[in-house]
């Protein structure tokens, strides 16, 4: 309960203004640029930072904010991930989850030998066994100025993270 108000607690922080411009009709698809793009995230992490978040960011600039540190090593390639997410756009809507793929909700996949988006790999690096995290990837780091399937283009997306597992491979 606890983790699923801080989730919509999050969501709703930064989906303010997105859902008053929604209603203005200003984030149509065909109208989104990079530089309301990078406004939203700045004016999302403002106000994370105004809230108290520590939110940090990545060398290649992904946004987090680390809400349980874990124990053990950090993936490196190869290893096998065993990973809870849920991905959403800056106004909470959500996009997938890894409970909509797998009953028990875990997603396993081994570490930088998938087809991910750099913003996931860079953001599973932060995690160890047992971690949990927020990371809010921009766009040049998702799906960019094309956008994907139910994504539109210039479109950053958060992820809520859990490392359930990290099983080194075999070397």
């Amino acid at each position: 309960m606890k983790k699923t108000f801080r989730l919509f607690a999050i969501a709703i922080i930064i989906s303010t203004p997105f859902i008053l411009g929604s209603c203005l009709g200003l984030n149509d698809t065909e109208k989104r640029t990079t530089e309301i793009e990078k406004a939203e995230l700045n004016e999302a992490i403002a106000k994370l930072h105004s809230l108290g978040y520590n939110v940090d960011t990545t060398a290649l600039g992904v946004y987090y904010v680390i809400s349980k540190a874990g124990t053990g090593p950090f993936p490196k390639t190869g290893d096998t991930c065993s990973v809870i997410y849920a991905g959403y756009f800056l106004n909470g809507t959500i996009f997938d989850a890894s409970y909509y793929h797998n009953i028990d909700s875990i997603w396993e996949f081994s570490y930088k030998e998938n087809d991910l988006i750099p913003g996931f790999d860079d953001g599973i690096a932060l995690l160890n066994k047992g971690a949990k995290a927020d990371i809010i990837i921009p766009s040049s780091l998702a799906y960019g100025p094309s956008g994907n399937i139910g994504i539109p283009p210039y479109t950053p997306i958060i992820f809520t993270l859990k490392m359930k597992n990290l099983r080194p491979k075999a070397r």
